[in-house]
């Protein structure tokens, strides 16, 4: 009875306790292993089962044994309970020497604006400013070591509950009350304090005593989306989405109805400018669907994004963005399928919509105004990459990588408005012809982006693999551009004259892209993705519930890539099918879809993994210990203070503005407390102690 009483609470005690799965890996490892020490009790529970079937000979070997099991157990939550504490330790010590130093930045600034000749000057407005991002960082990684607190005891308590109902004993609940509730991680109320402290240095120094506008800098929502987005926020997205899908049910009877006549020789140009913004559109709706399942199952996008986490979009925003984007392209395709029947120009309705999404993007109202800013520094950032490459920087860069269908359809449009409507026997030829050398340079101009990016990590890291390898993938598709431009250029209108230089020319295409494929699929899997490592048939760590997931996104992936080179290929080499816009616009779509997946697969590496190293530029331990506690060691042993600077590297910490001025201090402290002696200097010592 005690055994099926415990395998039917497995369900609900797995509801009432769980460890977020949005935490890093260099924070999860040290939460209690709750999952295990569930196991070990069930164990034990099994055993106890089995006692009423034993013969009088067998029972003391019985207790010996389920004496054993018990002993395991409380050896493993010891063993837990002493990572745990270290850990604890050494990021408290570390908050606490950061507040130190953050009071002294205030009392400098204290001291700035008491003077009238620097109290308004732009210096101390930005140093102001800054201060207020480190104490809100600072604030924020108090409260992930609240949590760390209160979670881990919580995950005690239950566990140790758990063992005294099934073992029938207080050995558990004294455990609990004699080391855990001692032990330091919990009994210290240092946290607390940092957290009073810095509380009060916001108000009374940064916000002049309003405590309202204080908190509301300080307070950190939950990742996940409950509450992030606003009833109102919630409706219109749903408004404007279904007024989506029924506007292109009306759109479709319409251009039915129109008379076929009626179209005109510019079908292709207006078909490609409407396409650019409706590629756009229904990549804002494939990344809503990536953030809303991120956050489901636990993949903490703010972190790798280094997103605000008191300001970024939730998917519900995501989604809302993309209906708007949808609303504006049906109204370019509204008065382009109906500017038969009100009298206006064909290209009139692009138009409008390209001057609508420009608007919406520049206009200067608060309606997601730092989120269009961040955007718009983020493109500047790929488009000028002579910066230090962060996550976000390389990930939108891939984004346009399958995104150049857009670039090709802007520039093809806006050539037709300005050349074609002047000479409209050859606008379209003209405007898609490579000689047109701007098609080419844009058709390779988001590999490029991706490919100086690679080249700019080489330069900061000196490591060959992963950056350079990974900028050879992205110089194929410069061979892939290049050759489809030069069939296409060599290519003779009649099929039956066709000249040495272009089958050449569409070998080396065919070939090219060929390369590309099988390198980025294979780039795909191994490195993006992290699967098939060793010893293990995907990866150590899986966050997507199920492995028939993993198995379909390798095969979508290796159908998509081989699709994608067509997509890109300027003057598309070679072959008439691929003049058809609507094939055009079908492969553009799979490409998005290729990369909606690939996206998933991603951040879960990264999140797991952190296998692109942009964690640990962020997430440097500004402040060391103090040198006092080294203590008496042995020569050439690696001090204690190292383990914990070590450690807390690898803690997701944000540098602001002010953190960074302070990371050569640091590297000078430990560089003049921490110098291991030479051959030379130890020998020395010897002698003198002799």
């Amino acid at each position: 009875r005690r055994l099926q009483s415990a395998h039917e609470s497995r369900s609900v005690e797995d509801m009432r306790f769980t460890i977020p799965s949005h935490l890093t890996p260099e924070w999860r490892k040290h939460f209690i292993r709750y999952d295990a020490l569930k196991r070990m009790v069930y164990a034990i529970v099994e055993d106890a089962s089995d006692e009423g079937s034993l013969l009088d000979a067998d029972e003391s070997s019985h207790v010996r044994s389920r004496q054993l099991l018990e002993d395991k157990f409380f050896e493993e939550l010891q063993c837990q309970l002493d990572g745990m504490n270290s850990f604890y330790s050494a990021r408290e010590e570390t908050l606490a020497h950061e507040l130190h130093e953050r009071k002294e930045e205030v009392e400098v600034l204290r001291a700035t604006l008491s003077n009238p000749r620097t109290k308004n000057s732009r210096s101390t407005r930005r140093r102001k400013s800054s201060l207020k991002n480190a104490i809100s960082e600072y604030y924020y990684h108090l409260t992930l070591l609240q949590n760390f607190q209160q979670l881990n005891y919580t995950g005690y308590r239950k566990i140790l509950k758990k063992f005294d109902k099934v073992a029938r004993s207080t050995r558990g609940k004294t455990y609990l009350k004699e080391t855990v509730a001692t032990s330091s991680f919990y009994a210290s109320n240092r946290v607390n304090l940092l957290i009073e402290e810095a509380e009060r240095t916001m108000i009374e120094d940064l916000e002049d005593g309003n405590r309202s506008k204080a908190m509301n800098t300080l307070r950190v929502p939950p990742l996940d989306d409950r509450g992030m987005s606003s009833p109102c926020t919630v409706y219109f997205t749903g408004l404007l989405m279904g007024g989506v899908a029924l506007s292109l049910v009306v759109l479709t009877v319409a251009a039915a109805l129109r008379p076929r006549d009626s179209w005109g020789e510019n079908n292709s140009a207006m078909i490609r400018g409407l396409r650019a913004v409706f590629l756009l559109a229904l990549w804002m709706f494939a990344f809503a669907a990536n953030t809303y399942v991120w956050r489901r199952a636990g993949v903490n996008n703010v972190l790798i994004f280094e997103f605000n986490p008191r300001d970024n979009l939730s998917f519900v925003d995501l989604f809302l963005i993309g209906s708007v984007i949808a609303v504006v392209w049906l109204i370019g395709v509204y008065l382009y399928v109906f500017s038969y029947w009100l009298g206006i120009p064909d290209y009139v309705g692009p138009v409008v919509m390209y001057a609508l999404v420009l608007g919406l993007f520049l206009l200067p109202v608060p309606l997601y105004f730092s989120s269009r800013l961040w955007t718009a520094k983020e493109l500047a950032r790929i488009f000028v990459p002579v910066f230090p490459v962060s996550f976000a920087d390389f990930w939108i860069a891939d984004q346009l990588t399958s995104l150049a269908t857009i670039f090709l359809d802007v520039e093809f449009f806006w050539c037709y408005i300005f050349y074609g409507l002047q000479h409209p026997e050859n606008a379209v030829h003209d405007c898609g012809s490579v000689v047109y050398v701007l098609r080419v340079l844009l058709a390779a101009f988001p590999n490029w982006c991706r490919f100086a990016q690679c080249i700019n990590r080489y330069v900061d890291t000196r490591e060959a693999m992963p950056h350079l390898v990974n900028a050879g993938k992205y110089s194929t598709g410069f061979f892939v551009v290049g050759f489809s431009a030069l069939a296409s250029g060599l290519k003779d209108s009649d099929a039956e004259r066709q000249s040495m230089g272009y089958y050449a020319a569409f070998v080396l295409w065919v070939v090219s892209a060929i390369v590309s494929s099988c390198y980025s699929f294979s780039w795909d899997i191994r490195q993006d993705w992290g699967l098939f490592e060793d010893k293990y048939k995907l990866r150590k760590e899986l966050i997507y519930p199920k492995k028939i997931y993993y198995s379909l996104a390798i095969i979508e992936d290796l159908i998509f890539r081989s699709l994608w080179t067509l997509n890109i290929s300027v003057g598309e080499a070679g072959t008439k099918i691929l003049a058809n816009d609507i094939l055009g616009t079908v492969l553009a779509c799979m490409e998005v879809f290729r990369r909606f997946v690939w996206n998933f697969f991603r951040l879960e590496n990264e999140h797991l993994n952190n296998c692109g190293k942009f964690r640990t530029v962020r997430d440097i331990a500004v402040y060391p210990l103090d040198p006092k506690e080294l203590g008496n060691q042995e020569l050439g042993a690696e001090p204690p203070m190292l383990e914990n600077i070590e450690r807390q590297r690898q803690m997701p910490l944000v540098l602001s503005d002010v953190h960074l001025s302070l990371v050569d201090t640091a590297r000078r402290r430990l560089q003049v407390h921490h110098v291991q002696p030479t051959v030379e200097e130890v020998e020395e010592t010897e002698e003198s102690e002799i």
